[in-house]
């Protein structure tokens, strides 16, 4: 019986390392993208909540916005490793879940009022910019506070 690969090109690559660590542009896509599946994953109670709203142009132009920029500010974190990240487990779940979804809430409705305020897509553009970015921003500071709890009232244990 004959075995399948035994060409020698295929078995130098077999030897070689099997996780590279990526470098540069290759590593900030991979986080941007781990950030995305982050935001969605954990917001999609209010995503799903911001199907059936009134000022739906406004308010999904923010939403699209609020999403899109967490996502870059969170992967772009994550990969200058500028100040630290909370890592997912068990106790962050929770948090991440209440966190994001408000966080996306807060900039929707946040720039879809400026838009219809000023009526400029530019005015809902900036605030769910600003909102998204300050949430992000202070994510890892609610993480740090909420593990500085007293024991008895530590969560997930």
């Amino acid at each position: 019986m004959r075995r399948r690969g035994t060409d020698n090109a295929i078995e130098r690559r077999k030897g070689g390392p099997r996780a590279t660590r990526k470098e540069g542009s290759e590593r900030w896509v991979e986080t941007v993208f781990f950030g995305l599946a982050e935001v969605v994953i954990f917001g999609f109670p209010t995503l799903l909540a911001l199907l059936d709203t009134p000022f739906d142009a406004e308010l999904k132009f923010a939403a699209l916005v609020a999403v899109t920029t967490l996502s870059l500010a969170i992967g772009t974190i994550r990969w200058s490793e500028s100040f630290d990240w909370p890592s997912l487990s068990y106790e962050t779940a929770l948090v991440r879940l209440v966190y994001h979804s408000l966080a996306i809430a807060f900039a929707a409705v946040g720039g879809a009022a400026v838009g219809v305020f000023l009526g400029s897509a530019l005015g809902s553009l900036v605030v769910a910019t600003l909102l998204s970015i300050s949430a992000v921003r202070l994510f890892p500071r609610l993480v740090a506070v909420l593990e500085r709890l007293p024991p008895w009232w530590q969560w997930g244990q």
